[in-house]
């Protein structure tokens, strides 16, 4: 019996923490819906849009992972 007491208060523990940081993360994200939009790009290869923040340049042109620069290079 003492067991499944221990085992209950740790899932309750685990679940309180758990459920304290997905505030956290909820608050970071609410606030990151506040700044101003990232501009977005297409990639060469593939034609997928993604942040101008992530992309990969080359050759004047914009890449959406590094093997997709790769095989639009090499083609």
């Amino acid at each position: 019996m003492k067991l499944l007491a221990w085992l209950l208060l740790i899932i309750l523990v685990i679940w309180a923490l758990r459920s304290k940081k997905a505030g956290v993360t909820k608050k970071t994200t609410q606030t990151r819906h506040l700044d101003a939009p990232e501009l977005m790009v297409k990639c060469a290869h593939c034609g997928v849009y993604l942040p101008a923040s992530e992309a990969i340049t080359q050759s004047g042109e914009l890449f959406c992972s590094e093997e997709h620069r790769r095989l639009h290079l090499s083609s």
